[in-house]
This record gives structure tokens, C-alpha cells and sequence, in this order.
């Protein structure tokens, strides 16, 4: 299983402090669901969409990982208990 790149974490904690990066984040999580992100499809989209609400250039190294975890994971952003450790991963901690 793959784990969270810290690097891409910490650049992504700093740009989602702005509140317009937050908005954008906040709307493309929601626009997804459980489903679709255990498919390629969905999860690399999802990790495509957030570097761009971000404006943060990743390697394609960097976009398998998080593909791959969000694909292995199983989280659901439209369950709240995992909005909310989601919320606890961006704020430093560990799913």
C-alpha cells in the first residue's frame, strides 16, 4: 500500500490555508465518492484535480502514490466520519 508523500503534504497543508485553494478542495472532494475512487480513473482524476486547485506541479512519481492510496484506502468524502479524518490527515495526522 502506498503511503502519503510528506513533501506534497506539507506544500498542500501551506496552499490550502488560502481560503480560495480551501474552497476548490472542499468542492472537488465532494464531487466525488467512495466508487470512484477505488478506480484508476477516479482516483488519478481526484489527484489531478487537487494539484490544480493548488497550483502544485507533481511528478508522476508523485501522482501514482497518491493514486494508489487513495485507491487502497477506501475513503468516502461523502461519508462525514471520513471527511473528518481526512481533515485530521491535512492537519498532520495519520489515516
Amino acid at each position: 500500500m502506498a503511503n502519503i508523500d510528506p513533501n506534497l503534504m506539507r506544500v498542500f497543508r501551506q496552499r490550502i490555508r488560502n481560503p480560495q485553494c480551501f474552497g476548490r478542495v472542499c468542492g472537488a472532494l465532494r464531487s466525488c465518492n467512495y466508487h470512484q475512487l477505488r478506480s484508476p480513473a477516479g482516483a488519478y482524476g481526484l489527484v489531478d484535480r487537487l494539484s490544480e486547485c493548488c497550483g502544485v506541479p507533481i511528478t508522476r512519481a508523485q501522482r501514482d502514490n497518491a493514486a494508489n492510496w487513495l485507491m487502497n484506502c477506501g475513503v468516502d468524502p461523502l461519508n462525514t466520519a471520513h471527511r473528518r479524518r481526512m481533515w485530521g490527515i491535512v492537519r498532520g495526522g495519520l489515516w
